[in-house]
């Protein structure tokens, strides 16, 4: 590929203070390293709609603002890496005039929030500009945007140390529920949305780990029933004998036609696809993504095997013998790996490819299944077991680390996952089951074997509150007497010092089907902005001896004083598919905080608002971060920006005061992003309880003559 020259910059700019000449002098050199890239990964001229070249073309560093986010490193097991950055510090930019292209990178950026890659952190994705063409001709022809991914192939063979069983667990729910949200992300800004294919890779393997095809089947076959079960309408599949278009109707394959010919599937996609005088060793040593994927399977397959025939055959002989062995297997899987990546570059030409595997890039972007909480390691679900904590985070680990601290826990009498031990999951005779929320939160079932309903009634709301200072929102489901208002009040007293309005301690959140702009909006119909209750909630300040503080003019000094929890029934409910409760996590919103923002830049800002209609208002100085009571966490005390253009009621502008204007920007996104923020769907009777620190919420519109209702109480 002939050299590429860089761009000359001729923007019309203001002089450049000295901060901004070095951000931008900082943004030059990543342009090179970018194009030193591109200049490696050769001619694209197979792409639609022209080759890397007509990009480099368009490729214009522009004013600091815009946002093109960096993919930080990822290793295979490592520690969690940084989310990828999106400030004007820490970015480079891409500059086109056509809608469709700004569009296109607009998906592409969702897309990267996903993914991480291993590259030095101050380089852009290069694969942005491989897949550009391809999304920019779905954008075009207003068509979903296709993803593919190998992935979901069989349980590892340890279930000793490694993994519940031989059939998918929370671990492939979470991961397929991670997948699905990517896709609803993207269609929040792009209508026709997108799709992720997970090309089963079982069969390319399984032969070399002694891993029955039935197996395979099983296992894959229930990967489908997840997605069907849970309505992941975004995430589709196919089986290698799709890639082959051996079997014109493959969802009609059956059991026994699949097992016949499983061994034929796999001759046939090395003969059909591998690449010819390819070697395994040669592609380790020179290609940098080859080598790394080669590591991996070097690192599983040592334990995956440990109970294996290869290691009965090797034992007794010197430790290298079990080690050479597991290389061999290594080096045959890269082989076949390339046959099946091949066959996916056929059958899903244009697809924006993603990869479990580690990589640096430039052809497919790393998108960990299960990002772990700080610390944790990157591990898929098919070579792990799911720890769930008191906090309600997830993590992948190995089994045998975890069974002294967890519970195992049977879903319909299979391994599931593992739960932290506490007495908190204990509810006396009162017997319960406990659902793990995707991305957050918790619901608690009357057990299969109880008879009936048992009563709110005998449910010590005490362990519900500790569980919803750990994991909000905790969610009673399956329960009588839900909607009993006298047991509804007293339960609220059991659990905490009751805060009352103006209206008392009952709110009935219902439209009232009022329209002026001095009505409030929480008893309407409309969607309401990402909030914490009580911002507008004021007592006065008092000393040491409980007496009421005034200032140097004897105005009594008034301090914000929200309340610690929301108590909720749900009285009857919208039609399916409205009025959803959204809960954004702050335990969540950090773990998935983009560089270079840190909690120590975002405790330090301040923000105000100004209200006005009923929440006339304006309150200045506010904390954007404060820290949990009870755990010390940081927690974000936001009120999104609520133009006229989305509310007929109150209206609220947000300024930040001591900081980039950027922050807005990126707090709203990230608290709505669907790997912080639940969803929640209410059934008639349920009880919920939410953390007002912990946790922000919103909801979502309803119809005018539908008879949604909730009932709410505020605590301490």
């Amino acid at each position: 590929m002939a050299a590429v020259a860089i761009p000359q910059i001729k923007a019309p700019f203001a002089p450049l203070s000295s901060v901004d000449a070095a951000r931008f002098a900082a943004l030059e050199r990543r342009v090179e390293a970018l194009v030193v890239q591109l200049q490696q990964l050769g001619p694209s001229s197979e792409t639609p709609g022209g080759s890397n070249q007509r990009f480099l073309n368009g490729f214009i560093p522009t004013a600091p603002g815009v946002r093109l986010p960096i993919t930080p490193g990822i290793s295979e097991g490592s520690q969690t890496p940084v989310t990828p950055a999106t400030s004007s510090e820490q970015e480079s930019a891409i500059a086109f005039d056509n809608p469709s292209s700004k569009l296109a990178l607009q998906v592409l950026d969702i897309i990267q929030r996903y993914g991480q890659n291993v590259a030095p952190h101050d380089i852009p994705w290069a694969g942005k500009i491989k897949f550009l063409p391809f999304v920019e001709e779905y954008v075009k022809n207003n068509k979903p945007v296709k993803m593919v991914l190998p992935a979901f192939p069989f349980k590892s063979p340890n279930r000793k140390d490694k993994v519940l069983g031989m059939m998918p667990d929370l671990g492939e729910e979470l991961a397929l529920m991670h997948l699905n949200g990517l896709c609803e992300s993207i269609t929040e800004i792009y209508e026709p949305g997108a799709t992720v294919t997970i090309t089963s890779d079982g069969l390319v393997y399984n032969d070399l780990m002694d891993v029955p095809d039935s197996e395979v089947w099983e296992y894959s076959t229930a990967v489908r029933d997840i997605i069907t079960a849970k309505g992941l309408r975004h995430v589709q599949t196919l089986r290698i004998v799709d890639l082959l278009d051996t079997h014109p109707h493959s969802e009609n394959l059956t059991k026994e036609e699949y097992l016949i010919h499983a061994g034929c599937y796999r001759r046939e996609l090395v003969a059909k696809y591998g690449p010819l005088n390819f070697d395994s060793r040669e592609a380790v040593n020179n290609d940098k993504d080859t080598c790394m994927t080669y590591q991996g399977y070097i690192k599983f397959l040592t334990k995956d095997l440990a109970h294996s025939k290869v290691a009965i055959q090797t034992q007794g002989g010197p430790k290298k013998r079990y080690k050479e062995a597991i290389e061999k297997l290594a080096l045959k899987m890269i082989g076949r790996g390339k046959a099946f990546a091949a066959a996916i570059e056929s059958k899903c030409e244009g697809y924006v490819r993603l990869s479990i595997h580690p990589s640096v890039g430039q052809t497919k972007l790393s998108v960990p299944l299960i990002p772990p909480p700080k610390g944790g390691r990157l591990m898929t679900p098919w070579h792990s077991s799911i720890a769930v904590g008191i906090d309600g985070s997830f993590r992948t680990v190995h089994a045998d680390e975890v069974r002294e601290t967890h519970d195992l826990v049977l879903r319909n009498g299979q391994p599931y996952c593992f739960r932290q031990k506490s007495d908190l999951f204990d509810f006396g005779e009162t017997k319960v089951e406990f659902e793990h929320l995707y991305p957050c939160g918790l619901v608690i079932r009357p057990a299969l074997e109880v008879v009936g309903k048992p009563s709110f009634r005998d449910i010590d709301v005490k362990k519900l509150r500790k569980l919803a200072e750990l994991q909000s929102p905790v969610i009673l489901r399956g329960f009588a007497d839900t909607t009993d208002r006298e047991l509804y009040v007293s339960k609220g007293h059991e659990l905490g010092e009751v805060l009352p309005w103006s209206f008392g301690i009952v709110q009935e959140v219902k439209d009232h089907g009022r329209k002026d702009k001095l009505h409030n909006n929480v008893v309407s119909n409309e969607a309401m902005p990402m909030h914490y209750d009580g911002m507008f909630k004021f007592v006065n300040k008092k000393d040491e001896n409980g007496n009421d503080m005034k200032d140097e003019n004897g105005n009594e000094i008034k301090i914000q004083k929200p309340p610690k929890f929301q108590f909720f029934t749900c009285v009857s409910t919208s039609p399916k598919g409205t009025g959803f409760t959204l809960f954004a996590a702050s335990r969540l919103f950090f773990q998935y905080l983009p560089a270079p923002y840190t909690v120590a830049r975002l405790e330090a800002v301040k923000w105000r608002m100004d209200n006005d209609g009923f929440w006339d208002a304006k309150l200045k100085g506010l904390p954007l971060v404060v820290r949990h009571s009870l755990h010390n966490t940081p927690c974000v005390r936001w009120h999104e920006p609520w133009p006229t253009s989305k509310t007929k009621y109150s209206t609220c502008e947000v300024t930040i005061e001591n900081d980039s204007p950027e922050i807005a920007g990126i707090i709203d996104s990230l608290l709505y992003d669907r790997r912080v923020c639940l969803r929640f769907s209410w059934e008639q009777g349920d009880i919920l309880l939410s953390d007002n620190v912990a946790m922000l919420h919103t909801r979502t519109t309803f119809t005018e003559d539908c008879d949604r209702e909730l009932w709410r109480i505020h605590f301490d």
